[in-house]
């Protein structure tokens, strides 16, 4: 270890003298604080402490890492937002549904004033009812109260990878015949012009 210099009084003992030596090895420790403050780059087994100290209102241990880190990329926003159609998406898109608002103006003829309904889209996996439960605590988590919420609506989506190729052949024909001058009319129009000239010549004698 590399001296270091003791901010100690001479009246310390020796035991506050060795102290002083073995604790200042705690500088060598690396402190990775913006590494543990991002949702991108915190170890996972800080995650949890990380959603508790941003508030995140649901957070489950079984979830996949990488829905955990977008809880938590998320969190911010959610908060910023919460009460709006953005806030309920994004409360409940990272745990892999598909959310749609439909409020009362959207639909035809117009529904209630003040009102909307919700429709989840269900993937592959599936919903147990466990996580329906959820879904509608997170809903009503992040909704706004001055809508009622008519309706809670569950889809069931399959999403395929579609190929779509457009061909293109194009081409023009052209005939190019050989130079044939056409006649050439020169159009000159006539001007007349007169002049005329006069000198007087006066001679004066004297008397």
């Amino acid at each position: 270890m590399p001296d270091r210099r003791t901010l100690l009084p001479p009246g310390s003992t020796a035991l506050e003298r060795n102290l002083s030596v073995a604790m200042a090895d705690i500088e060598d420790v690396p402190i990775p604080v913006r590494d543990v403050r991002r949702a991108a780059t915190v170890p996972a087994h800080l995650m949890p402490w990380l959603a508790w100290e941003r508030s995140v209102d649901r957070w489950d241990d079984s979830w996949p890492e990488a829905t955990k880190r977008k809880v938590l990329a998320d969190s911010h926003r959610v908060h910023q937002l919460k009460g709006t159609v953005g806030a309920v998406r994004r409360a409940v898109e990272p745990l892999g549904y598909l959310l749609d608002v439909i409020e009362w103006w959207e639909t035809t003829p117009p529904g209630p004033r003040g009102t909307a309904r919700v429709a989840i889209g269900v993937l592959e996996h599936g919903i147990t009812d466990a996580m329906y439960a959820e879904l509608v605590r997170l809903i009503d988590d992040a909704w706004r109260l001055s809508i009622h919420r008519t309706g809670l609506e569950v889809h069931m989506e399959a999403r395929a990878d579609r190929r779509v190729a457009v061909a293109s052949y194009d081409g023009d024909e052209m005939t190019v015949y050989p130079y044939q001058p056409g006649p050439i009319e020169i159009t000159v129009s006539a001007k007349a012009a007169a002049t005329h000239h006069t000198i007087d010549t006066i001679t004066v004698y004297p008397q």
